[in-house]
């Protein structure tokens, strides 16, 4: 990702008249920030624009300024944009019910952060270096010379917080971290935008949680750790999966687990998995597996098999990558 390339961007932006942003199938952090920086920028230039996501927001991104223009459910859309704009996934079906929307011969522009993105579209601009996509509708900003407001900001530090898990997962770099010192600056408080994010669960979060614990299954000599979250205990406390995003860093709480998994059982012959590795496994591997991806030390996929088979085939699969890691 260059200068240059970053240019032809923001000229095909700033040419643009009605543009529809969208983003991969279940809508999270680094999606929705980098959605609604963009969106801000847009509007700044007169554009008329839409969201459109497919999937719940989770409840813990409802503290973001602008939110409510972020459209899930696809009935009444009438826009006729001449520039589409997709974000943080890798390939346009990955956008669930909003790829049948885009009319042929709309242009898109294909903004992404993810190894195996397919280059889709007429304006791809991909660095798989950058820490999340954040990083990357930073720059493209910052470029076109934009001044960020604290809202703004606040939405690109989202981003960019929970795709490097709080700073934690080795996608962390100087730049990622250079850049969240400038949105510091741009009066955006930390404390404030992880407390939104990360200690803000109600009790009935709070007990799911501990059911979801209690599922915990070790697996492959200990290296991998399972937990389960099925749909019957987010019925008995009336809530749904997107309230439970990033749970699955509680099964890399142990410390000599090399993969952990999150198993959601999402209909009867459906099973999604989250994922997560220490450092030197790769579990975007697995994650293709499934026809998912995703970044080295976390991914996702689904698994077109009830709860019980896709737990045995993906430690069947998940034993294979560590025998042959070791």
């Amino acid at each position: 990702m260059n200068k240059k390339t970053i240019d032809s961007v923001i000229e095909a932006l700033r040419n643009s008249k009605k543009v529809l942003i969208t983003a991969h199938i279940d809508p999270d952090g680094d999606s929705l920030g980098s959605q609604l920086a963009m969106n801000d920028y847009l509007e700044s230039l007169g554009k008329e624009t839409r969201i459109y996501d497919d999937g719940a927001i989770p409840s813990r991104y409802l503290f973001l300024e602008g939110i409510e223009k972020v459209f899930t459910d696809p009935a009444g859309y009438d826009f006729d944009p001449d520039l589409v704009v997709v974000l943080e996934t890798t390939q346009i079906e990955r956008t669930g019910y909003v790829a049948g929307l885009i009319k042929p011969g709309t242009k898109i522009m294909n903004i992404d952060h993810h190894p195996g993105n397919t280059l889709y579209g007429d304006i791809p601009l991909i660095d798989e270096q950058a820490s999340s996509v954040g990083e990357i509708v930073y720059k493209i900003l910052k470029q076109a010379g934009y001044t960020l407001s604290k809202a703004t900001a606040e939405k690109i530090f989202t981003a960019i917080l929970t795709d490097t898990g709080r700073f934690h997962f080795s996608s962390t770099t100087p730049d990622s971290l250079r850049i969240a010192a400038e949105l510091l600056e741009a009066g955006v408080e930390p404390r404030e935008i992880t407390d939104n994010i990360y200690f803000s669960m109600n009790q009935r979060q709070l007990l799911v949680i501990g059911g979801l614990i209690s599922t915990s299954e070790m697996a492959v000599d200990g290296k991998v750790c399972a937990l389960t979250l099925t749909r019957k205990m987010l019925h008995e406390q009336n809530l749904e999966f997107s309230d439970f995003e990033g749970v699955v860093e509680f099964a890399m709480r142990l410390r000599d687990v090399s993969i952990g998994v999150l198993f959601k059982d999402t209909a009867d012959d459906r099973t999604k998995i989250s994922l997560r590795s220490r450092s030197t496994v790769d579990v975007s591997q697995l994650a293709k597996r499934f026809g998912g991806g995703g970044h080295f030390n976390a991914a996702g996929a689904t698994i077109n098999e009830p709860l019980d088979n896709a737990k045995a085939i993906f430690f069947k699969y998940a034993e294979e990558l560590l025998n042959h890691h070791e």
